[in-house]
């Protein structure tokens, strides 16, 4: 009752605002953007999907995904609240709101239970972060420096890719350095890191696929041109992150459409004289 009380069980916020990252238009329109970036463009879901015997396993694994993902953001928001009524003191008490939770394994639970929840939270950061920083290494080296140097050895690319691995570690653990002193919740901070890119990535994807006049130098141009918007909204404004991919894409969209269609134009003019 104290929890409801004190609007901890509000489902919907239907105020029209930019500035406000969870409101239900945030939600059901920029929430649509982020999980067709994420797991349409992503190289870390589509390589699983990759691996899936065929198309139809490939669907039923993604759909699958969805359902999990409600389930374990209702998860964490359970928890949440089920901290917030046994400690019932505000989040500035524990220093950052993400120190409650281990404060409270530590302190308050078992032994036995406490080491197994340590375990399993460092073995699920180890495993997403080797697959994060495996699917940089390989994109790095296979799809630029491959292409630039296509007489190199297996031997060097090998020896490359683990030096990309590293230097993608420390890209990573600079970005989450300065998106934890602006923000300082870390599945806000990891959203808003994959918000930054994921926009110019759904822009490129949607040009290709929906229409027939994109070109390479367009795409690069929108890409551009959308990476540096976000970049802009993440560093320089108060737009909620949430709305972050869907004006990433769609200024992508429509600058590599527009660039694509001048560089066209300007093709057959010369063409024609």
């Amino acid at each position: 009752s104290a929890a409801h009380s004190a609007g901890k069980f509000q489902v919907f916020d239907f105020r029209s605002s930019i500035w406000l990252p969870y409101t239900f238009w945030a939600g059901v329109i920029g929430g649509t953007f982020l999980t067709t970036a994420s797991h349409g463009t992503d190289q870390l879901i589509v390589q699983r999907l990759l691996a899936a015997r065929g198309q139809k396993q490939s669907v039923t694994a993604l759909l699958s995904s969805g359902i999990a993902i409600l389930f374990q953001f209702a998860l964490f928001l359970i928890v949440g609240v089920m901290l917030w009524a046994y400690y019932h003191q505000p989040s500035a008490t524990f220093g950052r709101p993400d120190r409650i939770y281990p404060t409270f394994i530590v302190t308050r639970m078992p032994h036995g239970i406490s080491g197994l929840l340590i375990a399993a939270i460092l073995a699920a950061a180890m495993s997403n972060l080797s697959a994060a920083l495996n699917s940089l290494s390989s994109s790095a080296i296979m799809d630029f420096y491959a292409r630039l140097r296509p007489q190199s050895d297996e031997k060097t690319k090998m020896r490359l890719s683990r030096l990309a691995t590293l230097a993608w570690a420390l890209v990573l653990f600079g970005l989450a350095l300065i998106a934890l002193h602006k923000v300082g919740r870390v599945v806000e901070v990891g959203l808003q890191i994959a918000s930054v890119t994921y926009g110019a990535l759904l822009g490129v994807f949607l040009l290709g696929t929906l229409t027939r006049r994109a070109n390479q130098t367009g795409a690069m141009v929108g890409m551009a041109c959308g990476f540096s918007i976000e970049l802009c909204l993440w560093l320089g404004t108060h737009v909620a992150w949430t709305w972050w991919v869907m004006i990433g894409t769609s200024v992508t969209f429509i600058v590599g459409w527009t660039t694509s269609l001048l560089l066209s134009s300007s093709a057959n003019v010369r063409t024609d004289s």
